[in-house]
């Protein structure tokens, strides 16, 4: 039984297929509004894509926005998903599998949707220029470093660093005016310096602080917090507001070990507060800060700092987490951020999805490779988180709770959104964006989702194409004995196509399709039944006499028959005892919801934080685009990028358009009329065209859509 189910998952990894591809609209419009892709527009859903023209698969992540003058920096962060494959890899390869087996494998289970690249290299800096339309890097950072925050602050801009090794130095790097990069802050390695706020006339940055001293008692503190104001003299002066004493157990936490976290996640202000968010393994916690009065007792920095949402608060204890009271040791609401939009404080939840795909993923490598592990173990991260959505908090500045947002709520239920990822604001609107596990949960279930039918003819000879190379890679590292037990597996999938397979002609290319499944499903009754038969048989034998010699040992029917039964009874048991039966039951489930979900991020606004209006359910139409974490507001519109993992990141812009029909901003400095012509048209990107098609253009330097 063992061996089947061994054969069955490998079956399951090698010859699924990913999602069709569906053809991607660049621009969508309403009544209320207009999204225009502005990277590489001519790109859509499964194409090498990205910020830089011609493709850029590497940058996938458009962390943060920040603007200045006709400039828009991004902050990017590597492909996650390759280093994520690229660091289990050696726990594979040193059981003797060569790096190339390995990621022929990835490539087969995937379709090649995850880019092969170098985990060692830098992120980039991104420059998109308004007026042009021109994409350019105008910095790369050192080897396993990433970008997560990008902020304008005067005539400067800061961007904070990160990087999951332990052995790299992170920093707050900044942008002069004359376009020049110096490094202003650095502490140690493995910590993110993304979270960031203005306060009091100041610029703030959190995160850690390896200056500090460990007190005597405090041996075991995991991360040295710190939440850092910048002097407005002296860009390379930044004094603590607080340490790791300041946030109680949260700096004990082993959380802030994993290569996903981060000692400090988010900043912002409120009613004279400045609030800080940090992952802990029973649910978020958050904590409030300013300089402190007469009658509060100041830290060695001079201010005050109190849980509001925590272990040793009354309030909102132990934690904001979708689970009540928190749970120790699971995926769900480790991490949050808090978010002010007309005057209220918001807070939003993140579950560890990277952390259930990649017990996922380990675990179905190691059944592949034959190892004795069982699904009910490696899918419960990933089935836990799905039972609860994903939630956002309001303050109650009155009673001190964080309140649900049930109506919220009711949009993530049933979803593979495992964040909210982010908010912004625009035209005075919310906007709440989401990450979407589905493409990644996908690749497990997809044999049994359907996707499997919905495969294109290049994506099925694309696939061929991988698991081609698997069976080469294998035949050559294994030889002969290998090579026999292939061909054994390969002439049984030969039989199973010849009898529920069609050979369909297509632009005279012969394809093969599984469209027999009813026959399968026939067939496999008929083996139940024949089954059935057989024991009915052996019974109606001893009842004729026929089975006395062959069971002469046995004295009479009745003791015969309780032999048949005790046998068949046990040969049940051991059956079912290694059935995981709690893992099929998760898989199922995990199944029905990758089954019955549209993949790619979802993104939502709302005015009044009570009722939400549905931006897309989709990555507007790529459901490659799993992710969105950043906005940026601009006269002429809503900025905001993707992530992207698989094909690279990409920018959009939404603009509002007014009761007339036009839209809400101009464009008062931008692309204005050339040599005193009149009604000169341009595309969003700087191109002049002689007559618009529907879209979105510039004439006469004003934004408009034209439908």
């Amino acid at each position: 039984m063992k061996h089947i189910t061994q054969w069955m998952m490998a079956v399951a990894l090698i010859c699924s297929a990913a999602s069709a591809s569906a053809q991607t609209t660049n621009t969508e419009e309403s009544k209320s509004y207009t999204v225009t892709k502005i990277s590489n527009p001519d790109r859509g859903e499964r194409e090498v894509d990205g910020l830089m023209a011609g493709g850029d698969r590497e940058n996938s992540y458009t962390w943060r926005l920040a603007m200045r003058g006709d400039e828009i920096f991004i902050a990017t962060t590597r492909n996650i998903a390759s280093a994520l494959v690229n660091m289990y890899a050696p726990s594979f390869t040193a059981s003797g599998m060569s790096l190339d087996s390995f990621w022929a494998i990835i490539d087969a289970v995937t379709n090649g949707d995850i880019p092969r690249n170098d985990a060692n290299e830098g992120a980039n800096i991104i420059s998109y220029n308004r007026q042009t339309g021109e994409f350019r890097v105008v910095y790369t950072g050192e080897s396993k470093v990433y970008y997560r925050m990008a902020v304008t602050y005067g005539d400067n801009v800061y961007f904070g660093s990160y990087s999951a090794d332990p052995n790299v130095g992170q920093y707050i790097l900044k942008l002069d005016k004359d376009g020049n990069f110096t490094k202003v802050f650095e502490t140690m390695g493995s910590v993110s310096l993304r979270a960031n706020c203005e306060y009091d006339g100041h610029l703030f940055f959190a995160g850690a602080d390896d200056r500090e001293v460990i007190a005597p008692g405090d041996e075991d503190v995991v991360a040295k917090m710190a939440v850092l104001r910048k002097s407005n003299d002296d860009d390379t002066v930044w004094d603590r507001v607080a340490d790791y004493r300041d946030f109680g157990q949260t700096a004990f936490d082993p959380i802030h070990t994993n290569w996903a976290g981060a000692p400090i996640w988010e900043l912002a202000t409120h009613n004279g507060y400045i609030y800080a968010t940090a992952p802990t393994h029973a649910g978020f916690v958050i904590y409030k800060g300013h300089p402190a009065a007469a009658d509060e007792t100041a830290n060695e920095y001079g201010w005050y700092w109190q849980e509001v949402a925590g272990p040793t608060n009354g309030i909102n204890n132990p934690g904001l987490s979708d689970v009540e009271g928190g749970e120790l040791g699971t995926m769900r609401s480790l991490i949050g951020s808090v978010y002010e939009f007309n005057g209220q404080l918001y807070a939003y939840n993140f579950d560890h999805a990277f952390g259930g795909e990649a017990s996922a993923f380990a675990g179905m490598m190691q059944t592949l490779a034959g190892q004795d592990v069982k699904a009910s173990d490696y899918l419960e991260y990933i089935y836990n988180s799905l039972q609860n959505p994903q939630k956002v908090w309001c303050l109650n500045d009155e009673t001190g709770k964080f309140e649900e947002l049930t109506n919220f709520t009711a949009l993530t239920e049933g979803t593979t959104n495992e964040y909210i990822w982010r908010m912004g604001e625009y035209d005075g609107q919310l906007y709440i964006a989401t990450m979407d596990a589905g493409i990644f949960y996908n690749y497990m279930t997809q044999l049994t989702n359907g996707s499997f039918l919905n495969m294109t003819l290049e994506e099925r000879l694309t696939k061929l194409a991988y698991i081609n190379s698997v069976i080469q890679i294998l035949l050559q590292a294994k030889g002969e004995e290998l090579a026999d037990t292939l061909r054994s597996m390969l002439e049984t999938l030969k039989s199973f196509l010849e009898n529920y397979v069609e050979t369909v002609q297509i632009d005279d290319e012969n394809v093969q399709t599984i469209v027999n499944f009813e026959q399968l499903l026939s067939d496999l009754q008929s083996m139940a039944t024949i089954f059935r038969d057989i024991i009915i048989e052996m019974i109606m034998d001893a009842l004729t006499g026929d089975a006395d010699e062959q069971y002469s040992d046995n004295s009479t029917l009745q003791d015969f028959l309780q032999q048949i039964m005790s046998s068949l009874q046990q040969a049940l048991l051991d059956l079912y005892s290694k059935i995981d039966i709690e893992g099929i039951q998760k898989y199922l489930f995990i199944n029905q919801l990758v089954s019955n979900n549209e993949w790619g991020f979802d993104l939502f606004r709302t005015t009044d934080g009570e009722t939400f209006e549905v931006i897309t359910r989709n990555g507007f139409n790529d459901k490659y685009n799993y992710g969105c974490s950043s906005f940026l507001a601009t006269e002429e519109g809503l900025y905001f990028g993707t992530c992207n993992p698989f094909y690279g990141g990409q920018l959009y812009l939404l603009t509002n358009e007014s009761e007339e029909g036009g839209v809400t901003t101009g464009i008062t400095d931008l692309h204005t009329q050339a040599n005193g012509q009149s009604d000169v048209w341009y595309t969003i990107n700087g191109q002049r065209i002689a007559k618009p098609t529907k879209g979105l253009y510039i004439q006469n330097g004003k934004v408009v859509v034209v439908k």
